[in-house]
Order: C-alpha cells, then sequence, then structure tokens
C-alpha cells in the first residue's frame, strides 16, 4: 500500500523542470532554441510502408525506428544538446519571462517532443508498437504484435527507448537530465493503454499504465496535453475546446499529472485573443507549441509560444530543406523507402 500511494503521488506531482544556474564552466545562450518532433515510429517499414491501411499516411508522417536511430548521431555530431522545455520560462513579478540558459560551451539548444504517443488501434491493426512496457530490467521499452501474432518487446524501435539508451551512451547530449515532451491525447487512452472510460477494463489499464508513467517521468521526460480528441484549435467552436478540454483533464491529468504544456493538434492555433484560447489558459496551460519551419519562441505576459519543425516522411524525401540546419536526410533515410 505505502509502495503504491508513493507511486501515485509521484504521478500526480508536477515535474519540476530543470532550471540551469550559471556556474564555472557554462556560458550563456544568446541564440536561437531549435525544436523538433516525430511522431511514433515504425519499427518493421517493410510491411507498414508498403502494406496495410494506411501505409501512404505512415510515409508522409512517420519515419522509421532506423531513421530515428541515424539522426541521433548527427544531432549529437551537430552540438546539440537536449534541454527541459519548460524551464524555458519562469514567472517572476507577477509576468511570464524567459529563463536564461546556461549550456556547456560549444552546445546549443533542442527541444524534443512527441506527438500522438497514444497507440490508437489502427496503429496496432497495422502492426506499429502497440504500447509502452517496462522490460527486465524496470526501463521503459516499446511492445508490438508482429503479423504472425508473435509479441515482441524492444529497446529499438520506438523513440523513448531509443533516446535514452543514446543519452545513457553520450550523457552530454542531455542538459540537466532533459529527455523530451511526450504530448498525448485521450480518446482512445494513452501509451497504449485504454484509460479513458469507465469500467473494471479501463480501472485495471489506469493501474498497468502507472508504472510506466512513473518511470517515464523519473527519466526526464515530461507530459503535455494534445487535446483530448486531437480537434482543430482554429476551427472549432469556444464551447466544442472547451468538452474536450474537460474531458482531457479529466480522463488523462489524473493519470500523468499536472502540466502546463499544450501542443496543439495540425499545428493549428486559436487566435490569442480568442474565447477558445481563454479555456485553454483556465485551464493552466502557458506554453503552447504549433508547427512551422522556424524557430518562434515569444514569451508574453502570461503564455509563451514555441513553434516546432517537423521531422517525418516528407521531410526526410520532399521538404529536406527544412531539416538540413539539424541533420542531413539523405544520410538516414530508411533504404525501404
Amino acid at each position: 500500500m505505502v509502495r503504491v500511494l508513493a507511486l501515485v503521488l509521484l504521478i500526480l506531482a508536477p515535474a519540476a523542470p530543470a532550471q540551469a544556474e550559471p556556474h564555472d564552466g557554462l556560458v550563456k545562450w544568446h541564440g536561437d532554441i531549435a525544436h523538433l518532433f516525430v511522431h511514433p515510429l515504425l519499427p518493421a517499414p517493410r510491411y507498414t510502408l508498403h502494406k496495410g491501411t494506411q501505409p501512404q499516411e505512415f510515409a508522409k508522417w512517420n519515419i522509421t525506428a532506423r531513421e530515428f536511430r541515424r539522426i541521433l548521431p548527427q544531432l549529437y555530431s551537430n552540438d546539440y544538446v537536449l534541454v527541459d522545455l519548460e524551464s524555458l520560462v519562469r514567472q517572476k513579478q507577477h509576468r511570464l519571462r524567459q529563463a536564461p540558459l546556461w549550456l556547456p560551451p560549444g552546445k546549443k539548444p533542442l527541444v524534443l517532443s512527441i506527438d500522438d504517443l497514444n497507440y490508437p488501434q489502427y496503429m496496432v491493426d497495422n502492426h506499429l508498437n502497440s504500447k509502452l512496457v517496462l522490460d527486465g530490467g524496470d526501463r521503459v521499452a516499446a511492445q508490438r504484435v508482429t503479423p504472425q501474432g508473435t509479441t515482441v518487446v524492444s529497446r529499438t524501435s520506438e523513440v523513448v527507448p531509443i533516446l535514452d539508451d543514446f543519452v545513457r551512451d553520450h550523457p552530454d547530449f542531455s542538459y540537466a537530465g532533459a529527455k523530451g515532451t511526450i504530448a498525448l491525447t485521450g480518446a482512445e487512452g494513452i501509451l497504449g493503454y485504454r484509460t479513458s472510460g469507465k469500467g473494471r477494463t479501463v480501472r485495471r489499464e489506469r493501474v498497468a499504465v502507472a508504472p510506466v508513467v512513473a518511470a517515464l517521468k523519473a527519466s526526464g521526460w515530461t507530459f503535455g496535453s494534445h487535446s483530448y480528441s486531437h480537434i482543430d484549435m482554429a476551427t472549432s467552436s469556444m464551447t466544442a475546446v472547451a468538452s474536450d478540454t474537460a474531458r482531457w483533464k479529466r480522463q488523462v491529468e489524473p493519470l500523468i499529472g499536472l502540466t502546463d504544456v499544450f501542443v496543439y493538434p495540425f499545428g493549428a492555433y486559436p487566435a490569442a485573443g480568442s474565447a477558445s484560447f481563454a479555456v485553454l489558459r483556465r485551464a493552466g496551460f502557458r506554453i503552447f507549441c504549433g508547427i512551422t519551419p522556424t524557430h518562434r519562441f515569444e514569451v508574453h505576459r502570461n503564455y509563451a509560444i514555441q513553434d516546432r519543425v517537423r521531422v517525418d516522411g516528407l521531410g526526410l524525401t520532399s521538404q529536406q530543406a527544412m531539416l538540413k540546419p539539424y541533420f542531413d536526410p539523405v544520410k538516414v533515410l530508411d533504404p525501404r523507402r
């Protein structure tokens, strides 16, 4: 009972953003802050890229596990270092301000995020990863079921375990323990567990996901909202936004704890002064992320904006100029493309 209570308290507590303090050996960063994001990876492109019900969509919006594994060494060689998104702002004198960022000499800051790490049924049906689990060493791994019906648990098929192992081998790729932000919807549950709704099965799934969430937070991952049902915040009515946000607060927040990060589905911003934006602000969100090929990072009185750059199949093939500042897309392409 004591262990379960401690686990619940760890999950519900907001993750403490890593705040860098100046000291000998660090230099203050004055340039742009890059933010890249990916979707869940394609673990076996021999059937996820060319077969299944959605191969064209996978080819456009996802990258393969091999491609992600090839990207990380290039980012590292190009002197990027992972920083925590929430550490970039701080509250001072009743307003939000950009926090000073102190890094090792020669390093450039990089924020990483993952959208839609929920594993809805269409991903499971097409033999992508189906959930995050703990492996025998209590580390987060990815589980999938092959077309032959074999269950596979792997540390090389999804963003989280791949990055965890890369940082283990290259600890200077992460500053102050930062990994990335996992942006979750909730309509089909989180992290592959069917946690939304009511009933005995849902209660079991909520218990099952708790140690995975705790392990993610303990290893430097943080969470953000991606809305409950992936609605377009720019075109949805205020009533729809309010209903969707209330469902996310009710169904997802109790599982992952408080977060002040909101990642816009489709990168679609509501107007800053709109009623829909006011709903999100009242819900406690203050860091908002969209999608552009720029480094826009704006800190206003009570909210901040950081736009993100897509790392997906389109970027690797037909929109390579967008990604060349970070890594060489040609060198990471999976041969099965």
